[in-house]
């Protein structure tokens, strides 16, 4: 009867391990994202090149961006005197590329979507 109890506990530690080892795999993509998170700063932005070592300092910034400043209302020049000139413009939208994911899979961009010069919505894309 030991045994077999030494067994399940065994079992059970095996099965709770690995299924803790699955889950970080899983989400520590997310979690290095969240503990990256910067401050956003204009300037970086504005002036940032994609390197190795500053290839996700936008992704970086998204957060503080999307929380910190109000985009939806901002006219097309509010927004250029913020985030500088975009990756590429339209009369429906502005896209500004963030560069590589810390996933390192995808790349990004954020789209701010116009209507009479104004954003009226925006999405981070992952792509």
């Amino acid at each position: 009867m030991k045994t077999l109890k030494i067994l399940f506990v065994a079992l059970v530690g095996g099965i709770v391990g690995y299924l803790g080892f699955t889950i970080y795999n899983v989400f520590e993509a997310d979690i290095a994202n969240y503990q990256n998170r910067t401050e956003f700063d204009a300037e970086l932005w504005r002036n940032w090149e994609e390197t190795e070592a500053t290839a996700s300092l936008r992704w970086d910034m998204t957060h503080s961006l999307t929380t910190n400043y109000e985009l939806i209302g901002m006219s097309i020049e509010q927004v250029i005197e913020l985030l500088g000139q975009p990756s590429g413009q339209s009369n429906s939208e502005l896209r500004y590329y963030l560069g590589m994911s810390r996933h390192w899979i995808d790349t990004g961009s954020l789209v701010l979507d116009l209507k009479e010069g104004q954003v009226v919505n925006y999405i981070i894309w992952h792509g």
